[in-house]
């Protein structure tokens, strides 16, 4: 290539540029910019571990009779130990047996409200929700017969 056709191309190749350019809307070469990620979000404070909140009671028969060994499940409520993070959802088991007296209790860390179930044979299962942002021992359950007597 000569001289003369090699700036000859070099001219057309450059007004092809800013036609080019032109056609974009930019005037000229310019400096690429980096661009920006979003800011992070601020920290948050990390929320404290719930308290242990203490929720006991009593399972009776309709007769206001005690029924010892009564079956008291936490199946809504419960936090931290309790709760076996395996596939979703977690499991959390919290089970007793009421003593002679009907008598049951659960301490550790709750959500705000805990839903407990109690059953016996020969009886109809029952189901409460509680408050659990104090501890609680009020609770009363009264599981009807599941047959005439």
């Amino acid at each position: 290539m000569t001289n003369k056709t090699h700036v000859g191309f070099l001219l057309i190749s450059a007004t092809v540029l800013s036609v080019v350019l032109a056609a974009c809307g930019g005037d000229g070469p310019s400096t690429p910019t980096a661009l920006t990620a979003p800011a992070p979000p601020p920290p948050t404070a990390p929320s404290p571990p719930p308290a242990n909140i203490t929720i006991s009671g009593v399972v009776y028969d309709t007769a206001y009779r005690p029924l010892g060994g009564a079956r008291v499940e936490v199946t809504e409520g419960t936090v931290g130990d309790w709760c076996e993070y395996g596939p979703p959802p977690p499991v959390c088991v919290v089970m007793a047996f009421t003593d002679d007296s009907g008598r049951f209790r659960f301490s550790g860390p709750f959500r705000s409200v805990t839903r407990l179930d109690a059953s016996m044979a020969g009886h109809l299962s029952a189901t409460l929700t509680v408050d659990s942002t104090t501890s609680n021992s009020a609770i009363e359950f009264h599981l009807e017969p599941s047959v005439a007597p």
